[in-house]
Parts: C-alpha cells; structure tokens; sequence
C-alpha cells in the first residue's frame, strides 16, 4: 500500500498512492505501507498522529517528508529575507513546527535509516526507509 496523506478530499493524487485525509489514517492497518508521503502537511498532525503515522510503514519501505522548516522561517524573518505577514501565513493554525534536524532525530529514534536530507528556500525534505 503507498499512501498519501492529505488535508482535502480534493488534494491531488501522486502516481501509485492513495490519499489519505488526516483524519483516516487510524483506516490504514500498522505495517502495511511501503510508502508514505507527507507533502506539506506535517505541522497540522499532532505527535500522537506522526507516531501513528511512522508504525504504518513496513519494513523495507520508505516515508517521505516535504515540510516548512521552522529554523529557516525564523532566520528569513531576523533577517529581513520574509515579512511578517509571510511569516504569520506559514506559521499560524498549525499543530506543531518543525525543523529538518527535529524530524531526522525523531526518525532515527524510531529505527529509521536516512536516505537524503536537503533544505532549500525554507522548505526541508527527507525520507528515510524502515530496515
């Protein structure tokens, strides 16, 4: 099962994934992913939810992580790279910020071997596999 999780029922499909909303994930069985990916969406899941989240992939299979990076929406604003409107749109009604080292140590806490690792502009993406 590759799944993606998302926030509208209207949200576009990735090749060879199933949407998920937020709210159903508790409908995907534990183990039974070989790929989950979470584009945009991280902040808006609780931890109890992104701990759910990581029991649902199998071994051998991958989550992929595309999020805000809560360190470099802080730098951008000290310096003068956003303004405040910017950086009140990209923060504000969600559950929790993240930054890329946050989500690779929660990974790794977890059994989860990284793959890549990357920040541009003010967005981080990793994914990691399930050995």
């Amino acid at each position: 099962m590759n799944v993606n999780v998302v926030m509208t029922e209207d949200a576009p499909v990735i090749d060879n994934h199933q949407n998920f909303l937020i709210n159903q994930l508790e409908g995907v069985p534990q183990s039974a992913c070989k790929s989950l990916v979470l584009n945009g969406n991280l902040g808006y899941l609780t931890d109890i939810q992104f701990k759910a989240v990581l029991t649902k992939i199998r071994k051998g299979g991958a989550i992929s992580i595309t999020a805000s990076d809560a360190m470099e929406i802080a730098t951008a604003l000290c310096w003068g790279r956003i303004d405040i409107n910017t950086f009140s749109s990209l923060t504000s009604n969600i559950h929790k910020q993240y930054c890329l080292s946050d989500i690779k140590n929660i990974l790794e806490h977890n059994g989860y071997v990284v793959e890549t690792a990357s920040i541009q502009d003010l967005v981080f993406h990793i994914r990691a596999k399930r050995p």
